[in-house]
């Protein structure tokens, strides 16, 4: 006889769960509004509902809730759940908030981040480097903000498309910062204001694009990556120094011998 409780606190029997209920979603892509489908992804919601039950009246609230995981768990069953409402509405009756609310059951895959190999390490690694990299991020923050302001204000009128106002500069900064397709921004001046502005632009977006894309994001990068493989770093420096000291010890016991 099938054991339920047993059954639905087995991580294997979740984690298959877990991959089945993400390619039921996926092939749903390609039959939007098919029953089956439908029914199918309902029956998994329901799965991680009861499994979400059975721990809570096994363990109680207090230590379920206690454990990060099954806050994790709980979270993201909570704002798929909304998305069974799509079963009792008419395609005829489809609004954009129904379709959101559809849209939410795809957070249940996110439950997959957790059966990855040493994920509480690269997880600690994760936090490490947001810590460490904080004020560098920061400081970018402020560059951009600032020189999205400062490009607004000097080529709003001729690339409002663009720079029409902060908000719209912001975008295309960052966009440039990312350095993919940044020479259309002052191609776009360009072809719009006159030749001498046209040079002013060249020059000023590429070394904007000089320091924001290509030293900015690689300084952030750098230490976010450095801050992150500091943790193991320190574990291979930590497991160098116990061999010279085994070193030193059997070098000294041979020395007296």
């Amino acid at each position: 006889m099938v054991n339920w409780r047993e059954l639905f606190c087995n991580e294997q029997f979740i984690l298959t769960a877990i991959v089945l209920n993400t390619i039921v979603m996926f092939l749903g892509g390609f039959w939007p509004g098919n029953l089956w489908f439908e029914l199918s992804d309902a029956l998994f919601t329901f799965i991680f509902l009861i499994e979400a039950l059975i721990k809570i009246a096994q363990h109680g609230w207090k230590d379920y809730w206690s454990l990060g995981w099954n806050r994790f768990d709980l979270i993201i069953l909570i704002i798929a759940l909304p998305s069974l409402a799509g079963l009792f509405v008419d395609d005829a009756m489809m609004t954009n908030s129904v379709l959101a609310l559809r849209a939410m059951r795809l957070f249940k895959s996110f439950r997959m981040v957790q059966y990855i190999p040493n994920i509480e390490k690269l997880l600690k690694g994760l936090k490490l480097a947001f810590r460490a990299s904080l004020l560098v991020i920061m400081a970018f923050i402020v560059f951009l903000i600032v020189f999205s302001i400062l490009t607004s204000t000097i080529f709003g009128k001729i690339a409002p498309e663009f720079f029409g106002n902060p908000g719209i500069s912001i975008y295309s900064i960052f966009r440039l910062f990312s350095i993919e397709g940044w020479y259309e921004l002052p191609d776009a001046i360009v072809a719009h204001s006159s030749s001498s502005w046209g040079i002013f632009a060249r020059c000023y977006f590429s070394i904007l694009m000089f320091f924001g894309g290509i030293i900015g994001i690689s300084l952030v990068n750098s230490i976010f990556v450095d801050s992150m493989t500091e943790d193991n770093n320190d574990e291979v420096l930590e497991k160098l120094k116990q061999i010279e000291d085994k070193l030193d010890q059997l070098h000294q016991e041979s020395a007296k011998s």
